[in-house]
């Protein structure tokens, strides 16, 4: 009777163990990877006005070099994507506008550890699209997501990663103040 205790405790403790996520075992087999990117937005100083660029820095958290597509290809052009919550809970996404081609190949800069690439999100209804309207001073919660599908014709860092959220106050330039909506209406709002 003693055996057949023992033995259904051991049981009980090995289905247990199965049953534990391998990311939270702390034999460090199945752990989670650690990100070899981080994603940050430039801490904007009292306000961000919609005449000037966000900046978005791109760092190697890594121990090895790595290849970031260029913006100025279709393989780097559309990479960054903005999300945006404003004080009534609408939400918003911001991309690039799509665009042809006329030279197009893939091209990289190389990150060594440690350092980091800085671009540009505008306000410029031409190249960015889906801004809510800031025809006034608007307070909004952004987050920024850098995200590269594996692709079989170039070599390049890949994968997806997002900034921590940041409440910006944005308005636009004195001279538009209370003016037509700068940019107009978003076009990915939810």
């Amino acid at each position: 009777m003693r055996y057949l205790s023992v033995v259904a405790v051991i049981i009980f403790f090995a289905a247990a163990l199965i049953a534990i996520p391998r990311g939270a075992r702390s034999d460090g087999v199945g752990a989670a990877k650690k990100p070899d990117v981080k994603i940050a937005m430039a801490v904007v100083e009292r306000f961000q006005r919609t005449d000037r660029p966000l900046r978005v820095i791109i760092e190697n958290v890594s121990d090895k070099p790595q290849q970031h597509f260029d913006e100025w290809n279709s393989w780097g052009y559309f990479n960054l994507t903005l999300e945006w919550t404003d004080a009534s809970g609408k939400t918003g996404t911001v991309r690039k506008v799509a665009r042809s081609w006329t030279r197009n190949f893939p091209s990289t800069t190389t990150l060594k550890p440690g350092e980091a690439l800085v671009r540009e999100i505008t306000f410029d209804p031409k190249v960015w699209q889906g801004w809510p309207d800031i025809s006034e001073r608007t307070k909004l919660a952004l987050k920024v997501s850098y995200h590269v599908a594996p692709r079989p014709d170039a070599d390049g860092w890949t994968g997806a990663i997002n900034s921590e959220e940041q409440t910006v106050t944005i308005e636009p330039p004195p001279e538009q103040w209370g003016k037509t909506p700068s940019p107009p209406h978003a076009t990915g709002d939810k």
